[in-house]
């Protein structure tokens, strides 16, 4: 029996017949028994907290950070994003709300290209959390571990954290895998897209992200793998436009992120004729010709 206990049984043996009566003085002692019995439990209850690595957790909510602006993205870049939903879901078949998601928005998707007419792509090249690159498993979005700048490996986060890359929008077509040289053993990823509305808890087929790069991280949370932050992510992608006068054209002509310039007021070195045949305009919609 633990100490506390004792003492407890013991006050209540020696007094037991004095708590009945409706003195102050007996009053006053069923108090400081209650108090003690109070003690007792409360220790006993966060001892075996510690013994099992139970963790309650806490509850924070952020005002949303309005001055937060998308850039876009040409050649290659290293870029953190801004998280722009997040959402805490319980594993399957608990009450245990440990798993957080969040989507991280990195960049516009761009326009076509002017210098051939093809769409732009963008590539998934690297990941790194929290400073230290990531590597991939083959299936190209659960962690596999991380390597820091000494080369220094650490697989305790392994299998806890998944990345899904999306450049245009939120279906699965748009997915993206990572370089395999992101990949353990530098294996070509065996990706098999899903939605990110399929990931991402609360969202459906009407959150599509139109035009949008940007990552789903997935972070289940394990106090003893110290795996107990979503982390602060860089991500390294690249955009297939790269020429100058394609990333100009691009942007002067976008009416969404760009200046929306009307194609009869830019000087491109050709007829018009010849101009508007390269474009094909059903891939420009934004693209005013008057």
């Amino acid at each position: 029996m633990p100490p506390v206990i004792a003492a407890v049984t013991a006050i209540v043996s020696s007094i037991g017949a004095y708590l009945a009566t409706s003195t102050i003085g007996a009053l006053l002692a069923r108090t400081a028994i209650t108090a003690l019995v109070s003690y007792a439990l409360n220790r006993s209850i966060s001892k075996k907290q510690q013994q099992t690595g139970l963790d309650t957790g806490v509850r924070q909510q952020l005002s949303p950070a309005t001055n937060h602006k998308i850039p876009v993205v040409y050649g290659t870049a290293f870029i953190g994003g801004a998280i722009t939903d997040a959402k805490l879901t319980s594993s399957s078949g608990s009450n245990i709300y440990n798993t957080m998601t969040v989507v991280t928005t990195l960049s516009e998707n761009t326009g076509p290209m002017f210098s051939t007419g093809t769409d732009s792509s963008f590539a998934f090249l690297q990941c790194y959390r929290n400073a230290d690159q990531v590597v991939f498993k083959t299936d190209g979005i659960t962690i596999n571990n991380t390597v820091d700048a000494d080369g220094n490996t650490d697989d305790s986060m392994s299998g806890l954290i998944k990345v899904y890359m999306y450049a245009g929008d939120s279906s699965s077509a748009s997915q993206i895998a990572p370089s395999y040289l992101s990949v353990v053993g530098n294996a070509i990823p065996t990706l098999t897209p899903v939605n990110a509305y399929s990931v991402m808890p609360g969202w459906n087929s009407s959150k599509n992200m139109s035009d949008l790069v940007f990552a789903v991280i997935q972070t289940e949370y394990n106090r003893d793998k110290n795996v107990t932050s979503i982390g602060d992510y860089q991500f390294k992608i690249s955009n297939s436009i790269t020429l100058g006068g394609d990333v100009l054209f691009d942007y002067t002509t976008n009416t969404r992120y760009g200046a929306g310039i009307r194609l009869a007021e830019l000087n491109t070195g050709e007829s018009k004729n010849t101009t508007i045949s390269r474009l094909n305009l059903a891939t420009y919609p934004w693209i005013d010709l008057s």
